[in-house]
């Protein structure tokens, strides 16, 4: 099977790039050549489809909005913004000429495309008779920012399509004119239908299914496929660190200003470990937050991945996941599971799909310092319970949450939309 996955970024942005990369490497193994379409950005992996990828609509270097929107060249660039914001014959251009090289394809998979690829690529396909498939990493079929989040509450104003709520409120990064092109963009994409030609849609738990059909999506194209990660983790040794770790982007629909007020508050004797890229500055803002005295104790790590990601995950005491937002499937939850460290994470969105209170980890009132804290304390007093919740952890993660698993389901999904 010879399947086309498309999406905007071809490097590390968040969970839906490392979740690409992970499928491009395994497909092989399953029998399938698995090809990137993606946005030629500067510091894209290197990929010999790299040629066929679609120029971005700045600068290269200029990978997010906070870049594009500023400037003497964004008034230049405006045209070709709100082309990739709402239909862009470039991109399905782009498309047409990969599909050519390629010959026969199987099946198109549609991930993060949003704001700097278009939906024109659904058509690319659809006029060619490939099946296209979407998978749904987040809410932007539902909402102008993709989180269903207004001043850091959840937020359905527009869930029914009513986006102009989300134009005058300027949920795009604040800013009105991103708010108006986005809006202006889904009202186009509705009364056009191009999500209608969409054959199923991948939502990774079932708290996401059931707003998209509240959304007006049809039930019968809503396939809950749950997210895998890579089962290749050695058993814990034992060997833990002194600390609980935070491990995801630094960003503040994350909930990690709740995380920073839990721990002070708490003043537990183990640090708190913040890995991960911030957004639009926020690293900055979570660092002001520190308290005098916490400095050498509240450590942020950066970015990190790999086999220095693995170890800084394995000897932590407890992962936690401290979303405000509507959090689907959070990798970080599956990867600790993996590596046998429990989670305590908030009771929103997906997540308690993922988390069994009291076995696997512990839940916690979403967005509430005060519950986290609780928990973690009574977490952090019974080591030998924590040992056992990260066994039954990964017996469960084991069972359940293996990529392969994930990739066989989908692959199913995927034949069972090809023509016979």
């Amino acid at each position: 099977m010879r399947i086309v996955c498309c999406n905007k970024y071809f490097f590390v942005n968040g969970g839906t790039e490392q979740y690409l990369f992970r499928i491009l490497e395994r497909l092989p193994h399953f029998g399938c050549q698995a090809v990137p379409f993606s946005v030629a950005y500067a510091g894209s992996r290197p990929s010999p489809y790299a040629p066929y990828f679609l120029p971005p609509p700045g600068d290269p270097g200029q990978t997010h909005f906070n870049t594009l929107s500023r400037g003497l060249g964004a008034v230049a660039r405006l045209p070709r913004l709100v082309g990739r914001a709402v239909w862009s014959f470039e991109a399905k251009r782009y498309l047409h000429r990969l599909l050519d090289a390629l010959g026969e394809v199987d099946i198109g998979y549609v991930l993060n495309i949003y704001n700097y690829m278009s939906p024109s690529v659904i058509a690319a396909f659809k006029e060619r008779g490939i099946p296209v498939a979407m998978r749904l990493g987040d809410y932007h079929l539902l909402c102008l920012n993709y989180q269903l989040l207004y001043k850091n509450r959840p937020c359905e104003r527009c869930l029914h399509g009513a986006y102009w709520n989300g134009m005058v409120r300027r949920c795009v990064k604040g800013s009105l004119p991103a708010s108006l092109v986005r809006g202006a963009a889904m009202y186009v994409h509705r009364l056009l239908g191009v999500y209608h030609r969409v054959d199923a849609f991948v939502a990774p738990c079932d708290f996401m299914r059931a707003k998209l059909i509240q959304g007006g999506f049809p039930e019968h194209k809503i396939h809950v496929v749950r997210q895998g990660v890579a089962s290749d983790v050695p058993a814990p040794s034992g060997e833990k660190g002194h600390y609980i770790l935070y491990f995801g982007r630094l960003s503040p629909e994350k909930g990690l200003d709740a995380l920073l007020e839990a721990y002070q508050t708490l003043a537990p004797d183990v640090d708190l470990v913040l890995a991960g890229r911030g957004v639009g500055g926020y690293e900055d803002t979570l660092r002001r937050l520190v308290r005098p005295g916490f400095e050498g104790r509240v450590r942020f790590a950066g970015f990190v991945q790999g086999a220095e990601l693995s170890g800084l995950i394995s000897r932590a005491l407890v992962s936690v996941t401290p979303s405000r937002w509507y959090d689907n499937a959070p990798l970080s939850v599956l990867e600790s599971a993996m590596h046998g460290v429990p989670v305590l994470a908030a009771r929103i969105g997906g997540i308690p799909e993922l988390v069994e209170d009291g076995v696997t980890g512990a839940l916690f009132a979403p967005d509430s310092a005060a519950d986290l804290a609780d928990r973690l304390g009574r977490l952090l007093a019974d080591r030998p319970g924590l040992a056992a919740m990260g066994l039954a952890a990964r017996e469960r993660a084991l069972r359940l949450g293996a990529l392969d698993d994930h990739l066989a389901r989908l692959l199913d999904l995927f034949r069972s939309l090809r023509p016979c």
